[in-house]
């Protein structure tokens, strides 16, 4: 399959108008990806039918199951409430698999494989493997009886890693590395992905989520389940708000690129001065600068900042002592440790609902909100605040943060706890339900 993307590459590259060479390289690629998920479905299925039959044979005497749980980012890693609750039963033996992002060069795999790795290695001892030696290049194999990954795209790591790949040797169950179904570019792209498609499982956080994936793509029906967003349970066991001081987080989103990013919701480049002059505006509040892992990066490029403007940015605001600057990893003490939330990002919208408290999100007008937000996703507009300008940011941190005027709140949680946040804190009690229901019916493969 990637011989023929690569030729349709080359080919559709010799057009010299850009939008006619992208609708038709995006044609051409699409049709590609159709046969190849047609011809190749029911020999995924035959497989997963053969593997059923082995775990269950497995369990009945007494033998544990092998479980992987695959990440190439800690900040991505929404399997992990579930490796918790599986990790101390006697009927698995489960491990943390790490590896290489490699869409973003060398620099960017090495401090991403490592970052990750160090995290989950501090976490949980001994129960972590990183799957690639970036020095040798060399890819280790990946073997499980069942195996969790968040690696929704083929190409953002190794084809050995992909879900067609690794179903020849496990059950392959796909949980979403964000919240998932907020905007139209995932009813587009996401029932047609080749990890979702080839899933044995593929858990999604709501059943407005699961219908429009079906209605997107009838091959789903099978294996999309509503389990909740597990990757938010641990939010649960955090301390909440243990400082004096009141601390807000900015996350400022990656696609400041309209023509080439597929999800436009990046305000970045209308609020960057801004960003810079708010800890001296509230020197009583403690921020939190945490940009999208892919933001800097694609600034630093010669299309945009540039290296220099952007590391001098960067210096700039790490030079402020109210301000903590993040880039990448876990989020999750952060949210708890936090009173507000600034961004334009995108599962954020539907995490920070968890915690509680407000959140402002940034828009650079309503044809956003139009183009870019599904049904779902703009009944969570209607219950936090939105800011088109500078002064509107302004006005909700002393309005909401420093005075803790919040009149919003019974009602976000009323709704929150209706529609957003499904079996929380215990998603990954469903989860594992639905897996080892999936093992233990001889009519698994067909569960839907």
């Amino acid at each position: 399959m990637s011989a023929k993307l690569t030729i349709i590459r080359l080919v559709t590259a010799l057009i010299p108008v850009k939008r006619v060479r992208r609708r038709l390289r995006d044609r051409w690629m699409a049709a590609a990806r159709e046969r190849r998920l047609e011809r190749t479905l029911p020999v995924v299925r035959a497989r997963y039918a053969a593997h059923e039959a082995e775990c269950r044979a497995k369990l009945a005497r007494g033998e544990r199951l092998r479980v992987a749980f695959l990440v190439c980012d800690a900040s991505m890693f929404s399997a992990e409430p579930v490796f918790v609750q599986m990790k101390d039963d006697p009927r698995f033996d489960c491990f943390i698999a790490v590896a290489p992002r490699v869409t973003r060069g060398d620099a960017f795999l090495r401090d991403t494989l490592k970052k990750t790795f160090d995290t989950f290695d501090k976490r949980y001892p001994k129960q972590v493997r990183s799957l690639y030696d970036p020095d040798s290049g060399k890819a280790m194999p990946l073997e499980a009886d069942v195996l969790f990954s968040t690696v929704l795209y083929e190409d953002q790591t190794l084809p050995d890693y992909t879900v067609e790949r690794l179903s020849r040797r496990a059950l392959v169950a796909i949980l979403y590395y964000g919240y998932g179904g907020l905007f139209f570019t995932n009813e587009k792209k996401t029932p047609f992905l080749p990890n979702v498609v080839f899933a044995w499982r593929y858990f999604v956080s709501n059943e407005a989520t699961r219908t429009m994936s079906v209605a997107r793509n009838p091959a789903l029906a099978g294996n999309v389940c509503v389990a909740g967003y597990c990757k938010m349970d641990r939010l649960a066991s955090l301390p909440q708000r243990r400082r004096e001081r009141r601390r807000v987080i900015l996350c400022p989103h990656h696609t400041i690129d309209k023509e080439t990013d597929g999800l436009a919701l990046s305000t970045f480049l209308i609020h960057a001065d801004l960003f810079l002059k708010l800890p001296e505006l509230f020197p009583e509040i403690d921020f939190v600068f945490r940009p999208h892992p892919l933001l800097f990066p694609r600034l630093a490029t010669a299309k945009w900042w540039g290296a220099e403007k952007t590391e001098a940015y960067r210096a700039k605001m790490e030079s402020f002592p109210n301000v903590e600057f993040q880039q990448g990893g876990d989020y999750f003490e952060t949210f708890a440790d936090s009173d507000a939330l600034i961004h334009d990002c995108g599962s954020f919208l539907a995490e920070y609902f968890y915690t509680g408290r407000p959140q402002c999100y940034l828009l650079a007008d309503d044809k956003t909100v139009e183009q870019q937000f599904l049904p779902f996703s703009r009944t969570l507009l209607e219950h936090v605040e939105r800011a088109y300008t500078d002064d509107d940011v302004v006005a909700f941190i002393r309005r909401v943060v420093v005075e803790g005027n919040d009149p919003g709140k019974a009602e976000r949680d009323a709704f929150a706890e209706r529609e957003v946040c499904v079996n929380h804190p215990h998603a990954s009690d469903a989860v594992l339900a639905a897996v080892m229901d999936g093992i233990e019916s001889k009519e698994g493969s067909k569960t839907k």
